[in-house]
């Protein structure tokens, strides 16, 4: 009987060695947006959030291990009589992914090596892992034609934790959120997204109405107890339509969930932050790339405008800048560094342009002999050294640029949470002005248009009413924090933010609850400790535990399908008979 293990690469993360670099931390805040914020940089680890989809959605009997050290994996393999092992993997981590794939081979020589995810592009894979099988698409179809099973049966979402091991100022982080995966892949083809290109430049819907969403959220709340959701979407505003639907179902089932999702600037509009703050969007994650407008999601859209909209009703925004474009020279690239500090958004991302494997950019570049072929995989992760050839910079230049950028955000603005302390606050306070207003002028939500429009009089707008109170909670998480925030302040100007931002709260909310004035003083504590921590280790890692998640054999109930088997063959081994039919041509799949 087949049996199918899904992994991710081994810990640890975060440090140098032969395996990895110190900069690729596994931690997106700390790694790539609040870097160089010390102990105001939130830290956490998110899940391999396609390895559980791609297990919830098919027959055989898996087993997902997330975040697992050596010890855990080479025990699991030796345990576990698997058929299949599947290796998720980005470019950076690709000789994690060979020493696993050498594991396998030695203990357990029967077994199909699978690769998938964003490091399955390499180019020259075939010389770096020994492997039998690649996906370099969409994960679920891939592997339910791969196994023979029907490709188009609905998607049933897993229940996932959006992120775990989450800690500020030393302090674990209590509130939770689970992650809702609506879909996969970009219409917008920036020619350097490795996530358009993967997808081949199509968006595949894993939930396709608003009922679909809503119901995963609903299942994920029940299971986990939790009310707040991520979206995993590359432009969720994307599809008016099921962005519609959600907000019918929320109101209906009186449902005030609160979410975090991606969006570019351009369709932002189309919905409107009317639609954005009555859902429950809280924090947007928007490329801006460059001052130069070069891409057709940013033209025409007055960026600075719509980032202060987003944040006076309570959308946190995480802008993301590129460095190192191709238009970029010693002078340009400050221009757009200012530019980028300038629109003054909670959190800001520089990641440097990288032709990733797969996308146009990486083709390209190779065509025109720009790659550097002797930058060791484990340094591609765009936080140090570029590795193509830039007529203007050095490649330590660029890791100082980068470097340098993130300091100056950090300088000029404060730490990234007091600012999303700031957007929450000011958020309910433009939320509730603006419920009262309307329902004294006797405006009534259309779910038609996506508009307040004129009702037959004053009316109580209920469902404004949870989400206000869905907001207040929102901002009195960070409330523990602003003390500490003003502690370790990078400056003078940071201290009297934060000061400025605790005053307002407790103008808005009144002086600080029993439960607030206990947990000021265990913060402060735990913040100096971790201050204690940076200074005589120079950074605090905190790696992930192993999760490990098995998924029942579902061929009892499920349909049989006809194979098809569309998949790319590497290296022929001798496997057991009933792996014998999986012995075709290559074949590209999607």
């Amino acid at each position: 009987m087949k049996k199918l293990l899904l992994t991710g690469v081994f810990k640890p993360f975060g440090v140098s060695d032969e395996y990895g670099e110190a900069l690729a931390t596994m931690e997106l805040l700390n790694n790539q947006v609040t870097r160089e914020q010390g102990i105001h940089s939130p830290r956490s680890n998110n899940p391999s959030f396609g390895l559980y989809i791609m297990a919830e959605n098919i027959e055989i009997p898996a087993t997902v291990l997330d975040f697992p050290s050596w010890e855990d994996f080479t025990k699991e393999i030796d345990a576990g009589n698997y058929t299949h092992v599947g290796i998720s993997f980005i470019a950076p981590n690709v000789i994690k992914a060979r020493r696993m794939a050498q594991y396998v081979r030695q203990k357990s020589p029967s077994t199909v090596i699978l690769l998938g995810g964003h490091g399955a592009a390499i180019p020259e894979l075939s010389d770096i892992v020994d492997y039998d099988e690649v996906c370099r698409g969409e994960g679920v179809t891939w592997l339910r034609r791969y196994f023979g099973e029907d490709i188009d049966k609905p998607i049933v979402h897993p229940v996932v934790h959006s992120g775990v091991r989450k800690f500020v100022y030393g302090a674990p982080i209590i509130s939770e959120a689970g992650i809702i995966i609506t879909g996969v892949g970009c219409q917008n083809t920036c020619r350097f997204c490795a996530t358009s290109h993967k997808f081949e430049k199509q968006y595949t819907a894993f939930l396709s109405s608003g009922k679909d969403v809503f119901d995963a959220c609903v299942k994920t709340e029940k299971a986990l107890k939790v009310t707040d959701f991520a979206l995993m979407d590359e432009n969720f505003c994307k599809s008016p339509r099921r962005a519609r639907e959600l907000l019918v179902e929320m109101e209906k089932e009186g449902k005030a969930y609160t979410f975090s999702t991606f969006s570019s600037a351009e369709t932002i509009g189309k919905l409107g932050i009317d639609y954005l703050v009555r859902v429950g969007v809280k924090f947007l994650w928007i490329g801006v790339e460059s001052k130069a407008n070069v891409f057709e999601k940013t033209v025409g859209v007055d960026l600075h405008a719509l980032l202060a909209d987003l944040q006076n009703h309570g959308i946190t925004v995480l802008a993301s800048a590129i460095l190192f474009m191709e238009h970029h020279d010693k002078q340009t690239i400050h221009e757009d560094i200012d530019w980028a500090i300038s629109l003054e958004s909670d959190l800001l991302q520089f990641m440097q342009f990288g032709p990733i494997p797969g996308t146009r950019l990486y083709k390209d570049y190779d065509a025109e002999g720009k790659l550097l072929k002797n930058i060791p995989w484990p340094k591609q992760h765009g936080q140090d050294e570029i590795w193509f050839n830039h007529p203007h910079f050095t490649l330590k230049e660029t890791a100082s640029y980068t470097k340098e950028a993130f300091i100056k955000k950090f300088h000029t603005h404060g730490p990234g949470v007091i600012n999303m302390a700031h957007t929450y606050l000011k958020g309910y306070l433009t939320a509730k002005r603006e419920t009262e207003e309307r329902e004294k002028a006797g405006l009534v939500w259309d779910s038609k248009t996506l508009r307040y429009v004129k009702g037959d009089g004053p009316v109580r707008d209920e469902f404004m009413i949870k989400r206000l109170e869905a907001m207040k909670l929102s901002a009195l998480e960070f409330r523990p924090i602003l003390k500490v925030a003003e502690m370790y302040a990078p400056n003078w100007e940071s201290a009297q933010k934060a000061r400025m931002i605790a005053e307002k709260f407790e103008q808005t909310f009144g002086p600080p609850t029993v439960k607030e004035r206990i947990l000021a003083p265990v913060v402060r504590l735990l913040a100096w400790l971790e201050q204690m921590r940076l200074k005589r280790d120079g950074v605090v890692m905190r790696q992930p535990h192993t999760i490990r998640k098995t998924y029942p054999d579902r061929h009892a109930t499920a349909p049989k399908a006809t194979p098809d088997h569309r998949w790319v063959r590497h290296r022929e081994h001798k496997r057991p008979a009933e792996s014998a039919q999986h012995t075709e041509a290559k074949a590209e799949v999607k």
